[in-house]
């Protein structure tokens, strides 16, 4: 296995388009803006697939393809199992899952959503090796948590990333974490989490024991539901992230924007 460390997972994604020459690429319609960009950004050609309810794909794919899956709020790793076995051409989106092993022709995740005390980085897992010619980012920061508005300008900051090695900085912070101790409490907190929402959740929530999920994804039944949860949440001084805008209607990807709550752990 080969790992890469880079600035951030969107551009171990360019990494990868350029490393294998992908010319065309099966992408979710339910997934962050900034992929699609990468995408269109290196000249790659977008095929957009529909997603079910329980967060599969809604379609079939050619069986050469190369499909993006992500692993939807880290529990999703049942569907990476099953189509890992069909597609060898897979490319595993893991920015909502950290600790899932490799899986498919590639992966990669996130470090910052995982860990706040860091503010970029991620590492693409390949089964070639590629080595391309890029700089290493020489960003520094202090690591301590952000608040909302320092989130926010850092979110900024990493949607104009030239694609680079991963800093000296965040490889460090990464070397100091307790990845045990991190992985225990998410466990214990999605448990926690699972005791007080499961039972009206409209989400049947079917995950592998070994996973670490990023959050607990709440489906509530309308969107009135779903607002007054973030607004009980928000009054906790708890912040909740929509995802994802701009989303065909009618669809179950806009169902997910308007009702799902990602509570965080």
């Amino acid at each position: 296995m080969n790992i890469i460390k880079l600035n951030s997972a969107r551009n171990c994604f360019r990494y990868l388009i350029k490393s294998l020459r992908i010319k065309e690429v099966y992408i979710p319609y339910y997934i962050c803006s900034c992929i699609r960009h990468v995408a269109f950004e290196e000249g790659c050609k977008i095929n957009y697939y529909h997603i079910n309810l329980d967060f599969s794909p809604a379609c079939i794919f050619p069986k050469n393809a190369y499909i993006l899956y992500p692993n939807y709020f880290g529990i999703c790793s049942k569907i990476v199992e099953n189509l890992v076995e069909i597609y060898p051409n897979l490319i595993v989106d893991n920015s909502h899952s950290y600790y899932s092993k490799h899986s498919g022709i590639a992966s990669f995740n996130s470090l910052r959503k995982f860990f706040p005390q860091i503010r970029d980085g991620g590492f693409l897992y390949t089964l070639k090796k590629f080595s391309l010619n890029i700089d290493i980012d020489n960003y520094s920061y202090t690591p301590k948590i952000l608040d909302y508005a320092e989130i926010c300008k850092n979110e900024s900051r990493i949607d104009k990333l030239d694609m680079k090695f991963m800093s000296e900085t965040t490889s460090n912070l990464v070397e100091k974490i307790d990845f045990r101790a991190e992985s225990a409490h998410r466990k214990i907190v999605f448990n926690n989490l699972r005791k007080i929402y499961d039972g009206t959740n409209c989400l049947n929530i079917n995950i592998n024991a070994c996973d670490i999920p990023f959050c607990y994804p709440y489906l509530a039944k309308s969107e009135e539901d779903a607002d007054k949860l973030v607004n009980e949440l928000k009054s906790k001084n708890i912040i909740i992230y929509r995802y994802w805008d701009n989303l065909p209607s009618s669809y179950v990807e806009n169902k997910f924007y308007k009702c799902l709550v990602a509570i965080p752990i």
